[in-house]
């Protein structure tokens, strides 16, 4: 007798309902064919790309859900999401490791099939360009609400401590997305060289340009400024 627990009763394909609700038939199918593939790599080059494009969008649904929340006055909760945000940002950045495997000569191979394609034009990424400002900008509205500053969240942290956690969890994600900006130039530098184009015509020396870019300038401000107060206290003392 068939366990009935086996069965599935889900609508969709798939042999169990862990295939039909994940649609896993449809996801392993989205690869090149392997007898079709340029090179053996270009495998492990697109589902690299395609699992990193998946936690970037999770990241950004997350992202958004903190900064409605940050909006509500919900500080444990937005911190909570950020957290989450930026933990999903961590294996993009490892993944860029796995491409680091593929050689220069190989990746010419495959290069050749990805017409203009660039991980500049990522949609996972350039969603979470497009959400930190947001977030930026519900934060200072919170600050200015409760006529506060940075400096105030920082000094008195234990008092306002959950908008001092949301800056920090602003931190984290304003982190991982300057170390997938700093590892995606180093895998570029790798692989294609430093001072050539890449396949949308953009020299690959604009990566390093790009990874100037903060998203929460300010905050990062804040510890030279705090620093430099320390500094000049201890000189004070001293003379």
């Amino acid at each position: 007798m068939v366990n009935e627990f086996h069965k599935p009763i889900l609508e969709g394909k798939g042999a169990t309902d862990y295939e039909r609700y994940l649609r896993t038939d449809e996801l392993l199918s989205l690869q090149t064919a392997t007898d079709r593939l340029s090179h053996p790599d270009e495998l492990t080059f697109q589902i690299v790309h395609q699992s990193s494009e998946l936690l970037m969008k999770g990241a950004s649904w997350e992202m958004e859900r903190a900064r409605v929340a940050l909006v509500e006055g919900n500080y444990p909760n937005s911190a909570r999401l950020m957290r989450r945000a930026s933990a999903m940002l961590e294996y993009p950045v490892s993944l860029l490791h796995i491409l680091e495997t593929i050689t220069p000569y190989d990746y010419q191979i495959i290069r050749s099939g990805l017409g203009h394609g660039s991980g500049l034009n990522s949609p996972g990424f350039l969603s979470l360009l497009h959400i930190a400002p947001r977030i930026g900008e519900a934060f200072e509205a919170q600050l200015a609400a409760q006529g506060l500053t940075m400096d105030h969240i920082y000094r008195r942290h234990e008092e306002f401590f959950g908008l001092h956690d949301v800056a920090e969890r602003m931190l984290d994600f304003d982190e991982r997305m300057q170390l997938f900006r700093f590892h995606h130039l180093k895998l570029a530098q790798r692989i294609i060289g430093g001072g050539e184009i890449g396949t949308m015509g953009t020299p690959v020396e604009v990566l390093q340009q790009r990874m100037q870019h903060v998203a929460y300038r300010e905050l990062w401000d804040l510890r030279n400024q705090i620093t430099a107060t320390a500094n000049a206290t201890d000189r004070n003392t001293t003379d």
